[in-house]
């Protein structure tokens, strides 16, 4: 008995051979058109915000984070952006050498650090506010505001089913 959903996940491919045989759905497939579509937004985003203001996706999410949270060690930062320790750790040791994040020490041991912005951080953050704002109202261009609502439910749904696999 097939799934109601099946539909969405599976079609029928004919090889060059003329047999056929089943493969991943990949136009009308939920998850690959999300994950097609989170690439191309941050492949996107971090060619702009590297040529227009020297940093990575993945800086801009740190800055938004120690805007948001500072002080924050590694450990809360990281689920925080969806990344592992490694990759922010490395994200925050770029934001330290230009001079936009700091860390200070977290109690005794000297690999606990609690990381914030400095004042270039903070200005940079602003300006990239700006231009980040509208290039999100540019990606939602033709979406009625309940749409949006219903498009972030949705989302968090199925982020909250993925966060499932975990467990």
């Amino acid at each position: 008995m097939t799934d109601a959903l099946d539909r969405f996940f599976v079609e029928e491919v004919t090889s060059g051979d003329g047999t056929s045989s089943a493969s991943l759905n990949l136009n009308d497939n939920p998850t690959v058109l999300l994950v097609w579509a989170a690439n191309s937004f941050n492949r996107i985003a971090s060619r702009h915000y590297q040529n227009t203001y020297g940093i990575s996706a993945m800086d801009w999410r740190m800055l938004v984070m120690l805007c948001k949270e500072p002080d924050v060690p590694v450990t809360a930062a990281s689920p925080a952006v969806g990344y592992d320790k490694g990759a922010v750790s490395r994200a925050l040791s770029k934001l330290e050498k230009l001079g936009l994040a700091e860390a200070k020490a977290n109690g005794t041991n000297p690999r606990s650090r609690l990381w914030h912005l400095t004042p270039a951080g903070y200005e940079l953050h602003d300006r990239i506010l700006r231009d980040a704002i509208e290039r999100h109202k540019r990606t939602l261009d033709g979406f009625t505001p309940e749409e949006v609502n219903t498009f972030n439910d949705l989302l968090r749904r199925f982020r909250e089913n993925v966060d499932n696999f975990l467990e």
